[in-house]
């Protein structure tokens, strides 16, 4: 790519709402030739829909997609893939030798997202590492504590710190699935689905954010935006109770965390996961990198039903600042029972829900067999409150494969028929994870995957509640250091007086001695002054 290109497309950066990062396909049916392969999550983004007139031209090692302007004729048209209820999802599918010509076959490209217009390039090559401090690159307007999300997910973790009202996102970072091909994992079934609509819940309750979506291995600093604080939030699948347990697939991630994290310049870091993640290797190599820029460093185990939340999600929180702070972790309210909230304040209108039998369903199952199967195991659904009363005031942590009934997930017994019960509605589940009222899915977002969004983020309780002592600790910090300059600006004001009243000084006497002088002068000349 050519630097002075480069500079022209990344001149108006806000203009740019995601950056793709992805492999084309390694076996395309055309042998000699790669295809581009444009998703409809990328096409939704950018506002193109199907059947859309476009113009691609390659030019000067990059492929430029735009809508057509009237008159113009188009070179293609965007296709469309129609679903169930109609309506038509956009997709893009181009091989030709231009198109080869630029990317390659099972080569990583870069697909930068605007308005009606895509860019596409080879992914460039860039230092590994090249200072701790980041010199002002972007001019989205952004004026109080700017936050880089790294493993952003559907942006729980942002909403959690915007809605303190002191910080805004100005950038989310997450990563593929391994085989970082889009093409490739839409053909064999892979999860390409829930992953694409976490992008767009992102950018449905951040638009101005700028997304990077593909390889966290890849992502060049160029497009990394100056931050005042980076939040991260890894993968915890291999430390996971429910997980896989699969320590130290994710090792390889550390370096280009770190690497994202001194990019910034951010002042602050906060990390989020299971406890068992920050006794992992990972975890200790982050720190490790991190000491010599990073001084001061808190953690604790939260678990947000202990600071008033109705859900019980257990979490560790890390904390880090590049100098001492007033930072302290938020106290335990230590609530009664009679003060708590219960399931039925966060319940959806009756007219609304449907009620299931327990006889002769998995729930049945759950109860009986299953208690009794897995007793030994902890896991059963006693134990982890799976059939709840609405005057009940605790529920189980909400996860990803909620959907499909879990015993170490909380479900609702009907209130006026105990022989009868229901998951509980997203809504519902937002409302008891602490999401902020103005934070929504897009529209025509399928159920499961909204339950999926969910059960892979956050509890906002404990969230909100760092995030406003961070917040706290970093205006303070501001407030010291300014109190400072303001005392070092008050000496020297003290010490130019002090210089401009010795200069005066000096000056009177230069005057007085060249009086004197001119006196004795005058005496010499005078023959009867002696």
């Amino acid at each position: 790519m050519n630097p002075d290109v480069l500079k022209e497309i990344f001149q108006n950066k806000s203009e740019i709402k995601v950056i793709r990062n992805y492999r084309t396909t390694h076996n395309p049916k055309n042998k000699e030739k790669t295809r581009l392969w444009l998703e409809k999550t990328v096409l939704r983004i950018a506002n193109f829909e199907a059947g859309m007139p476009v113009i691609i031209t390659v030019v000067d090692g990059y492929i430029h997609i735009r809508v057509a302007e009237i008159l113009e004729i188009p070179t293609h048209h965007i296709h469309g893939r129609t679903k169930q209820n109609g309506e038509r999802d956009p997709l893009l599918d181009v091989c030709n030798n231009e198109v080869d010509a630029v990317l390659g076959i099972g080569i990583k490209i870069d697909v930068v997202v605007k308005e009606k217009e895509l860019i596409i390039y080879k992914e460039m090559s860039f230092k590994m590492f090249d200072g701790i401090n980041k010199t002002e690159f972007w001019n989205d307007g952004a004026k109080k504590y700017r936050v880089v999300s790294l493993f952003s997910g559907g942006g729980a973790m942002t909403a959690g710190f915007v809605n303190t009202q002191g910080f805004e996102s100005v950038m989310a970072i997450d990563s593929d699935i391994p085989e970082q091909n889009s093409f490739d994992y839409e053909l064999e079934g892979k999860t390409a689905s829930y992953i694409s609509w976490t992008v767009e819940t992102f950018k449905k309750n951040f638009p101005d954010t700028l997304f990077y979506w593909g390889d966290i291995k890849s992502v060049n600093p160029v497009y990394i935006p100056k931050a005042d604080i980076v939040i991260i939030s890894p993968p915890c699948v291999e430390y996971s109770g429910l997980g896989l347990k699969m320590k130290g697939l994710v090792e390889h991630f550390a370096s280009h965390i770190v690497r994202i994290i001194l990019e910034t310049g951010a002042f602050a870091i906060f990390f989020e996961n299971v406890p068992a993640y920050f006794k992992s290797q990972t975890f200790k190599m982050i720190k490790s990198m991190l000491s010599d820029v990073f001084v001061e460093w808190h953690g604790k185990d939260i678990n947000s039903y202990d600071l008033g939340a109705i859900e019980s999600r257990n979490r560790h929180y890390e904390v880090a600042f590049r100098d001492n702070t007033i930072f302290e972790f938020p106290e335990m309210p230590q609530l009664p029972n009679n003060r708590r909230k219960k399931i039925q304040a966060f319940l959806d209108d009756e007219s609304t829900v449907k009620w299931r039998p327990i006889e002769g369903t998995v729930m049945h199952s759950f109860l009986t067999t299953h208690k009794e199967k897995f007793s030994h195991t902890g896991f059963t659904s006693d134990k982890n409150k799976m059939l709840v009363d609405s005057k009940d005031n605790k529920v189980a942590c909400f996860v990803k494969g909620y959907g499909k009934i879990q015993s170490v997930c909380s479900y609702l017994r009907n209130p006026k028929d105990d022989s009868q019960w229901r998951p509980f509605t997203t809504n519902e589940i937002a409302k008891m994870m602490n999401y902020p009222n103005w934070f929504e899915f897009p529209k025509n977002m399928s159920v499961t995957r909204q339950l999926e969004v969910l059960g892979n983020s956050v509890n906002n309780k404990p969230i909100e509640a760092i995030a406003s002592r961070i917040e706290n600790a970093l205006m303070a910090y501001e407030i010291k250091k300014n109190a400072s300059k303001t005392v070092d600006l008050d000496v020297i004001a003290q010490l130019k007086a002090e210089i401009n009243r010795l200069t005066q000084l000096e000056a009177e006497f230069k005057r007085e001695q060249t009086r004197r002088a001119k006196i004795e002068s005058e005496k010499e000349r005078c023959l009867f002054c002696s």
